[in-house]
């Protein structure tokens, strides 16, 4: 029985297999690229006064920027040394 397949037996299948690798590229590798990607442009342009968000929520302002760390300054006298990519992003307007 399997020796009588043909390749015309197995066009949907591979249609099937083909169309379903595209759609895990266009949903899911594609964007996770763009997110990596626009995170590694945020780290990168962190400068002193920029107001940003941690990782772990921790909302504080930029006063130091070194090539691995950032200084921000969470509260009054507070000064915390953090891992540049543990930004996650900028606080966009947001009440503190």
């Amino acid at each position: 029985m399997l020796g009588d397949l043909t390749w015309r037996d197995l066009l949907p299948a591979l249609i099937f297999m083909v169309a379903m690798l595209v759609l895990f590229w266009i949903f899911i590798l594609r964007p996770a690229k763009q997110r990596q990607e626009n995170h590694q442009k945020l780290i990168y342009s962190l400068e002193n006064g920029d107001k940003v968000i941690t990782a772990g929520g921790i909302y504080g302002t930029v006063v130091r920027v070194h090539e691995r760390t950032v200084h921000l300054k969470v509260a009054e006298d507070v000064v915390m040394v953090m891992d540049r990519r543990a930004v996650r992003r900028h606080q966009a307007g947001e009440d503190e």
